[in-house]
Parts: structure tokens; C-alpha cells; sequence
């Protein structure tokens, strides 16, 4: 019987394996959810709440590199309900709050999308999605004036 001495394995095998642990904790580690709370977004979510007693929880949260706000409704919203929610989000969205909610979480970019989301159920499934942009392309290097959306148009998901 042949001993072998202190073998480890192949070096290679070795190398794959911690890149890919490497690549993991990079790619989960920068992704962090984190809850946005700025004087402005306080009162959106409070003038939120207010429109209807079928809105159960508004969360506003910055996960890399979008905005999300998250409505949770304990059924459909009506077309009146919807409008006023999307009204009210727009005015929310503006470059100054968008620039404010950066600089609370440390994000020294701006903020590409911004999404909002109603829940209608008790399940995660998204059933009404809007989005705003601030670049009209996905090249955030160009920053001409031909190229900034800043949030002015909302789109139907």
C-alpha cells in the first residue's frame, strides 16, 4: 500500500473554488437592502397612508443602484386610488429628493430607477409596477442634457 504524503488536491480545483466564494460574498455583500429614511420620504409615506384604509405598509428602500417603493394593499386599488398613489410618487420623485436619499445612504451616484410596486395579496408576486428613470439610456457616463430623464416620465410595467 502506497502512502501519500500531505496531498491537498489540484491547485486549480483550489483556485475555482475560492474564486467562486470570492464572487459570492462580492456580489451578495453589494447588494445590501437599505431603508431609506429622509424628512421627505417620512412625509410621502405618511401622506400615503392617508389616502386609504386598504393600504397596509409602504416601504421605501435603496438596493444598488434603484429606489423601491413598495406598497402593500389588502386588495385591488381602483383606478382613482392607483392615479392618486402615482401623483402623489411623482411628486415624491424629484432630482433634490432623489439626491437627498442618496447622500442619507452614502450612494455618491444617482439613482437610475426608481420603481413602485403594489402588492394586492398576501403573497410577494408584484401585481401593478411603475418605474421612473434618470437616464433616458443605460449609459450612466453620458451626462448630457440629451441623455437625463430625471425622473420626469413614468412607465407602466
Amino acid at each position: 500500500m502506497k502512502k501519500t504524503k500531505g496531498r491537498r488536491g489540484d491547485p486549480i480545483k483550489c483556485r475555482i473554488f475560492l474564486s467562486i466564494i470570492l464572487v459570492f460574498i462580492l456580489v451578495t455583500g453589494c447588494s445590501e437592502r437599505q431603508q431609506v429614511d429622509t424628512p421627505a420620504s417620512q412625509t410621502y409615506k405618511d401622506d400615503i397612508y392617508q389616502l386609504s384604509n386598504i393600504i397596509k405598509d409602504v416601504r421605501v428602500y435603496f438596493l444598488r443602484p434603484d429606489l423601491f417603493i413598495q406598497i402593500d394593499l389588502s386588495g385591488e386599488p381602483g383606478n382613482e386610488l392607483a392615479d392618486e398613489i402615482l401623483l402623489r410618487t411623482k411628486e415624491f420623485v424629484t432630482i433634490e429628493n432623489m439626491t437627498e436619499v442618496a447622500e442619507s445612504i452614502n450612494w455618491d451616484l444617482e439613482i437610475s430607477n426608481v420603481h413602485l410596486t403594489f402588492n394586492t395579496d398576501s403573497d410577494e408576486n408584484i401585481e401593478h409596477e411603475y418605474y421612473a428613470r434618470y437616464f433616458k439610456t443605460f449609459d450612466a457616463s453620458d451626462k448630457s442634457k440629451e441623455n437625463i430623464e430625471g425622473y420626469r416620465n413614468w412607465y407602466k410595467d
